[in-house]
């Protein structure tokens, strides 16, 4: 779909009454929710990416807790969390976008596709604890409701993740997913200096953040950093929009933001879109906010970043 149709759908279902109910239907409809569309392999492989980060760093899944801010319309992360051995899913998000259906339509592919799954899992599938909770899951006949009851995952929206009303340190982990690039800079401080009161003295941050385009994630006729090209005012009449809406930080920006916070980070993932880097290089016209910004930087549209706020030792 070329992406300023696209913008201007957005832009006006968003000025509607019920725009969050029309939006979903059109999408449940001709969009990503269409019934099989969705690809929930990916969703698990995006929570095993927490799993495999966090044991990476020496710490273990099993027995303990995570917050997750931005939850959106699935639960596929809390619930690959929850079979890989998480004791607690706490996700939160602003807007009540969570689906029952969409829910559903996960736990019935789980159970049709147990193989495919267990094989997507690797080895955590091999842990009793796993195959016990997977049994579990695939004997619900229902929805969030029900996955939210078996799997202890808490389910908060609207909130604000920057005002969670918890105590002090009562998570082992922060983590999230394709969210941050869709929060202003003062929000995701404001969020970060929250997570240092709620995570555990050891507790760890992992975030997965997607600096690129995301028009260019369904129009191949441009690249994942196309919106460079705007000014803040074009921008924001583009995609001002809380369903479009992203601060087109790039991960250099992000990595200040969590330091800035205090964040000590421990490891660190970019990949450049080489598309990218190759229109940047032959002169692809920047707005003067990314004019100074080395190509290099300029073309790394994916981040993953684990920190903690505890001292060095």
């Amino acid at each position: 779909m070329n992406w300023k149709w696209k913008a201007r759908v957005q832009n006006a279902v968003a000025m509607m009454p019920l725009s969050d109910q029309i939006y979903y239907a059109m999408q449940r409809n001709v969009g990503s929710f269409r019934p099989g569309r969705s690809n929930h392999l990916e969703w698990f492989e995006a929570a095993l990416t927490f799993v495999k980060w966090i044991k990476g760093a020496g710490q273990e899944v099993k027995g303990r807790s995570f917050l997750e801010v931005g939850t959106g319309h699935y639960l596929s992360v809390p619930m690959a969390l929850w079979l890989c051995g998480a004791s607690e899913v706490v996700t939160v998000d602003l807007n009540k976008y969570l689906a029952d259906a969409l829910v559903a339509e996960t736990i019935e592919f789980v159970r049709n596709n147990q193989d495919e799954v267990v094989t997507a899992f690797g080895s955590e599938a091999e842990e009793p604890l796993f195959q016990e909770r997977l049994q579990q899951l695939i004997k619900i006949q229902g929805g969030a409701s029900e996955l939210l009851r078996l799997a202890n995952i808490k389910y908060i929206s609207p909130a604000d993740a920057a005002r969670l009303d918890f105590p002090d340190e009562s998570f082992d982990f922060h983590i999230s997913h394709a969210v941050f690039e869709h929060i202003p800079p003062d929000v995701i401080a404001a969020i970060l200096t929250e997570a240092r009161r709620l995570l555990k003295p050891q507790g760890l941050l992992v975030h997965v953040i997607d600096p690129s385009d995301h028009f260019a994630h369904d129009d191949t006729s441009i690249t994942a950093i196309n919106f460079l090209q705007f000014s803040e005012r074009e921008w924001k009449r583009w995609a001002g929009n809380k369903y479009m809406y992203h601060n087109r930080l790039r991960a250099f920006e992000y990595v200040q933001l969590f330091e800035g916070a205090g964040v000590r980070i421990l490891r660190l993932s970019e990949a450049i879109d080489e598309p990218s880097l190759n229109v940047l290089r032959n002169g692809f016209e920047l707005d003067e906010r990314f004019q100074p910004i080395v190509v290099e930087k300029l073309a790394v549209t994916g981040l993953i970043l684990m920190g903690t706020f505890s001292p060095e030792e």
